[in-house]
This record gives structure tokens, C-alpha cells and sequence, in this order.
């Protein structure tokens, strides 16, 4: 295991907190100013990037990503991109480095540049190295071995399923993220999709492992996610602004997908 202590970079506005080599994978922990940006470049490894604080745009083929707080993303070696500039406060990131050779022996990756994981079990697993990057014992190097090969198996699993972002199950997928913070029900979607809402709930749970309800539910954990860790809300207005029944009803589900509570989560995301 090496740690490294905290330091500056050459770069001047951004500070390297924490590095931990496990295996061939490479976790860092870095804090960029607001003021830091890049001109175009490329990487020879892969990362998944774990969003812990502020925000910052960056254009990745050709393409504008806005990373917020408690994004988790994946970015393929070889893609010529630059970052434009940060949130107010900054940006402040876990960086997963994932060697190229270990990405070109899964050809499951090979059409795949850049991916949002939205699933709350890769959200899960980037919270666990984050934990094992900042309390390192003899067990972690293996710890977050294991950790990264399960987090490139969800950007396969997403990879592997095209047919969930098109025809009308993308469209069931969207308007389950658009409406995050109220009820919907079968025969909403199905008219919206345009199919039987037999159909509907059997196809779906078949193609994403899930049913259309437990679906719903681990996007509105990912957004109280996202809320807890790019505010200071409260989680009591956080459980009532995404409709559940209060702070404790979030509390038990949160803990469900994501193994700690509301409040544990905050705590681990704000440690410098």
C-alpha cells in the first residue's frame, strides 16, 4: 500500500489530498480551485470519477458534461477532452485511474466513451473506496481492488443494455427521473410509453432486473444523494422535497441502497 500525504500539484490550483495504488488501479482524492481549467488533452488511463463537492463543466468529445455533486461517471482512456472551470467553491473529486489494458480485455467496453452511473449499487461502491481511501489499513489495497472490478462491472452491466435508453423503455426510464418527487402509476406510464402496462412492468423488470416501482424509488435515493452532498438542506426538507413520508422513512431506505445513513453519507463526502 502507498499513501501519499497531502500536496500540491504543479498545476498550482489543484491540491492532491490523498493517493492509494491497489493493484493496478490508482484512487486520488483531489481538490481543484474554481479558476482551474485545461486545454485539450487526452489520458492513457481510464477513471471513474466520484463527484465529492462543487462542480465544473468540461467538454469530452465534442460533448458538454456538467459534473455535479455525488455524480458518479466514467471516462474511457484515448478521449480527447478539457475542462472549462469549476462551481464557485471549486470541485472536489475521487479519481478511480483504471489502466487501459485492463479496459481492452473487456470487449463489453469497447463502444463505450463516457457514462453516467445513475444506479444507487455503483453510488454504493464509490462511497466504499472513498471510505477505504480515507481509514487505509493492510486490507485495503485488496479491499479496493475487488471495489473497482465490482464498479467496471455496473459500466459493463450499463454498457451491455442499449436497449434500455431507447425506444420506449428509455422513454419509462426518463419520465421516472422527471418525476422523482411525486407518485406515478402504471397507467401513466404505459399511455406515455405507449404500451400495455402489463407489458410495461414485465418487459422493464426484465431488461433492468427490477420492477418499475423499486426503479422509481433508487432514483429518488440517487437525487437525495445528490442533494446531500451539493447543499446544506436539511434531510428532513431533503425526504419531503422527494416525497417521502419524512426524515426517518429516507433514513431506512437510503441505508438500504447505500449502506450508511443520510447523515453518515454527508459526513464521509465533507472529509478533507
Amino acid at each position: 500500500m502507498i499513501l501519499t500525504p497531502a500536496s500540491h500539484d504543479f498545476s498550482g490550483n489543484a491540491e492532491l489530498l490523498d493517493d492509494l495504488r491497489a493493484g493496478p488501479y490508482r484512487v486520488t482524492h483531489k481538490r481543484y480551485t474554481h479558476d482551474f481549467a485545461q486545454q485539450y488533452h487526452e489520458h492513457e488511463q481510464g477513471s471513474i470519477d466520484f463527484v465529492l463537492e462543487g462542480g465544473g463543466r468540461g467538454v469530452y468529445s465534442g460533448r458538454e458534461i456538467v459534473s455535479m455533486p455525488g455524480m458518479v461517471e466514467f471516462f474511457r482512456e484515448g478521449i480527447r477532452h478539457k475542462y472549462l472551470g469549476g462551481h464557485g467553491r471549486g470541485i472536489r473529486t475521487m479519481h478511480v485511474l483504471i489502466p487501459a489494458e485492463t479496459l481492452r480485455c473487456m470487449p463489453e467496453l469497447r463502444d463505450i466513451s463516457i457514462e453516467t452511473l445513475t444506479h444507487t449499487r455503483a453510488h454504493a461502491i464509490a462511497l466504499a473506496i472513498l471510505s477505504e481511501l480515507h481509514l487505509p489499513d493492510c486490507s485495503s489495497p485488496l479491499e479496493i481492488e475487488s471495489l473497482v472490478q465490482e464498479l467496471v462491472d455496473e459500466v459493463t452491466r450499463a454498457a451491455c443494455q442499449p436497449s434500455v435508453r431507447a425506444g420506449w423503455i428509455g422513454t419509462v426510464r426518463d419520465l421516472l427521473h422527471a418525476v422523482h418527487d411525486r407518485p406515478v402509476s402504471l397507467d401513466e406510464l404505459s399511455e406515455h410509453a405507449g404500451v400495455h402496462r402489463a407489458h410495461l412492468s414485465r418487459v422493464f423488470k426484465g431488461k433492468l432486473g427490477m420492477s418499475v416501482g423499486a426503479y422509481h424509488r433508487a432514483m429518488r435515493v440517487q437525487r437525495a444523494a445528490q442533494r446531500l452532498a451539493g447543499s446544506d438542506v436539511s434531510i428532513a426538507r431533503i425526504a419531503n422535497e422527494l416525497g417521502f413520508a419524512d426524515q426517518a422513512h429516507l433514513t431506512r431506505i437510503f441505508r438500504d441502497q447505500l449502506g450508511v445513513t443520510p447523515a453518515c453519507y454527508r459526513q464521509r463526502l465533507a472529509r478533507r
